[in-house]
């Protein structure tokens, strides 16, 4: 069985303007080639997104402003609804599936403004955000995922500082542990599990607009 894979949203342009996306695509592994799904109903880059229950959640982003905005993708039917909307605007975040619910982490309001420590956590059931266990250092551009019990997040960038952190939620505890950091302090990151290792490929060593090519993997 192949997982589905999409691309939602994002930015496009370049370092004179950029121009948040509406755009929604679907890989179609048999005919390898990206088709075009129903768009979003908010156009944004800097967004997170997390799925569930056959379902993608969009979060946040930024048009010119730092958004709010949380809508969500019915994979089977190919539309949109909108859900309620995150306690904190903010773009550059995070977000994981995980007990049952949409985990969003840490991002920002702008690239010199307010950086997010705080993490909000969505009960699809209810319909309903509450507040979770604070991150050590607020920050953008970092990235989450999830492997067996536990959150993880990477790097990210303050103004004038790119992070190296790894840290892992335990639930057991409701707080957050340091872990081994990355080699390479990056942002503008993802992370996936895979096999019992988390791999966080590319990012910028740099504050800004910045590129490598690193691919780095942690085995907790």
């Amino acid at each position: 069985m192949v997982d589905l894979q999409f691309v939602i949203g994002g930015y496009t342009g370049g370092r004179v303007r950029w121009e948040p996306s509406d755009s929604v695509w679907e890989w179609n592994d048999a005919r390898r080639v990206w088709e075009p799904r129903t768009t979003m109903p908010t156009a944004r880059g800097g967004l997170a997104v997390a799925a569930l229950d056959g379902r993608i959640h969009a979060l946040g982003g930024a048009q010119r402003d730092p958004l709010s905005q949380h809508q969500i993708y019915d994979v089977a039917t190919n539309t949109w609804k909108g859900a309620n909307a995150m306690p904190t605007p903010r773009d550059h975040l995070a977000a994981v599936a995980f007990q049952g619910r949409i985990w969003v982490i840490g991002g920002r309001s702008s690239f010199m403004g307010d950086q997010y420590a705080n993490v909000e956590i969505y009960d699809p059931a209810v319909d309903a955000w509450r507040t979770g266990a604070a991150l050590p250092r607020g920050r953008g551009g970092l990235a989450a995922t999830v492997l067996g019990d536990h959150i993880f997040v990477f790097g990210g960038e303050a103004p004038l500082r790119i992070f190296a952190a790894n840290e892992m939620y335990e639930p057991a505890r409701d707080g957050w542990i340091a872990k081994a950091p990355l080699p390479t302090p990056r942002h503008g990151i993802g992370a996936v599990a895979v096999g019992g290792r988390i791999y966080v490929p590319g990012g910028g060593r740099e504050p800004g607009l910045a590129v490598t090519a690193v691919n780095e993997a942690f085995t907790p």
